[in-house]
């Protein structure tokens, strides 16, 4: 199902972002995601829940890494790093683009920028294999 043309629903499913809800992917880019904030995705202030964005990051970063590999190669977050610099309400439109920076045997890296009409959140990520 196309989501305002250019998105789709979420394709890799987790029980975590479907008790949150919403989240879409670019159609044909895998470096864009973005989710409308509705009410599970914010905080008692009516804010965009930090926890929010730092999940979509991971997942979206994680598993940008992960298909630059031929097979994909399953990565475990092992750190995350989120700068706020804006906010998000209730009814807004959040877009991310998002970037590898390193792919190798042992390490992958990536960052996320995500914005409204205005920047809100970067997000750097470090990733590892998974243990098989």
């Amino acid at each position: 199902m196309t989501i305002d043309g250019e998105y789709v629903a979420w394709t890799r499913r987790s029980p975590l972002l479907d008790a949150i809800g919403g989240f879409q992917q670019h159609a044909t880019d895998a470096s864009k995601v973005a989710f409308d904030v509705d009410a599970p995705k914010v905080n008692a202030r009516g804010f965009l829940h930090t926890g929010v964005i730092a999940t979509v990051a991971d997942v979206a970063i994680g598993h940008l890494l992960s298909n630059m590999s031929d097979p994909p190669v399953p990565l475990v977050t092992i750190n995350i790093s989120c700068d706020l610099l804006g906010s998000a309400r209730l009814g807004d439109r959040v877009h991310g683009v998002i970037e590898a920076t390193r792919v190798g045997r042992r390490l992958a890296a990536g960052q996320a920028v995500f914005s409204t009409d205005r920047v809100i959140a970067r997000i750097t990520a470090l990733f590892v294999p998974a243990a098989g």
